[in-house]
């Protein structure tokens, strides 16, 4: 099942429109590595564009390799990219070699609250600040959890790498979407993780309400946690979240190999166990991670 997934994704991100910097030929045995940005959905915004400069690649032999000047070529909306959707950022011929970390430089950002939810004057789009530190360049660890330092190897081939921009964990609202006072804000925390797509997994099951308890689970964030904590740079998150659908199931999709604690937010009055040290092995899709909703 992976690598159909892995073929659809691949494939989406190739179709998707998205600015490619094509440098010069790296030389015989050149290495060819695809940069995709994929998202996680929020189910209080209906619109969430954010705009994407410079993206680097740090590491290899020498200095940092710009990869592109223009990344998403003007904003994009990130949840046009729920799922397994993509849009290229870059794509580029560089040395083989093993390569530490991502940059990216986040020019603007905006969002459109969903249907239905308003900021207290009575409107329901916002231009965001961009944190100056995202404006000079977000850094983004591969594979942060190696215990040699990190860094992914690079080789003559093809690499995609990918990155996961958050809206659920980066568009933060303030105050009650569900009270009649609204929101009062939205404060922009870009929350992004990076990782090589052909060793990626996933994790999906289903949310219920237990007999008795009313709660509609659409919308509901699942997320899943690494067990052992890392070090991490501004803006970074190795944590992965989805939304549950109105069917009562979810998929977390892009996920590092590794053990993750799984939960829900069930809400005020609700509480789910936390599903522990689920294990995720290379190109794995995990299926059965199920929550059953009490009240309490």
């Amino acid at each position: 099942m992976r690598g159909t997934l892995v073929r659809k994704a691949a494939a989406l991100g190739a179709l998707a429109v998205g600015a490619v910097a094509c440098g010069d030929s790296a030389g015989p045995g050149a290495a060819s590595v695809t940069v995709l940005l994929t998202d996680a959905a929020s189910a209080y915004v209906e619109s969430a564009l954010v705009d994407i400069g410079a993206v680097e690649l740090i590491g290899g032999a020498g200095g940092p390799i710009v990869l592109t000047d223009d990344g998403t070529d003007g904003p994009v909306d990130l949840m046009e990219l729920q799922g397994l959707a993509t849009t290229q950022l870059a794509a580029q011929d560089i040395e083989p070699g093993t390569y530490t970390q991502l940059r990216l430089v986040v020019e603007s950002a905006s969002v459109v609250l969903a249907d239905g939810v308003t900021f207290r004057d009575g409107t329901s789009e916002a231009d965001l600040t961009v944190p100056s530190g995202a404006q000079t360049g977000i850094k983004l660890n591969l594979k942060p959890d190696d215990e040699n330092g990190g860094g992914v190897d690079i080789a003559a081939g093809q690499t995609v790498l990918v990155v996961d921009f958050d809206v659920n964990q980066s568009y933060r609202l303030q105050g009650n979407p569900d009270m009649e006072d609204g929101v009062t804000s939205v404060s922009f925390q870009p929350t992004l993780r990076a990782l090589v797509d052909d060793v990626a997994g996933s994790i999906s099951g289903t949310v219920t309400a237990d007999a008795g308890v009313a709660l509609d689970v659409e919308g509901l964030v699942v997320s899943a946690a690494p067990v052992e904590n890392t070090a991490l740079e501004p803006f970074e998150s190795t944590t992965a979240t989805a939304l549950v659908q109105a069917d009562g199931t979810y998929t977390i999709y892009f996920m590092v190999p590794g053990e993750y604690d799984v939960s829900v937010e069930a809400g005020e009055g609700f509480t789910a166990p936390v599903v522990e040290a689920v294990t995720v092995g290379q190109s794995e899709d995990v299926e059965g991670v199920d929550f059953v909703i009490v009240a309490g």
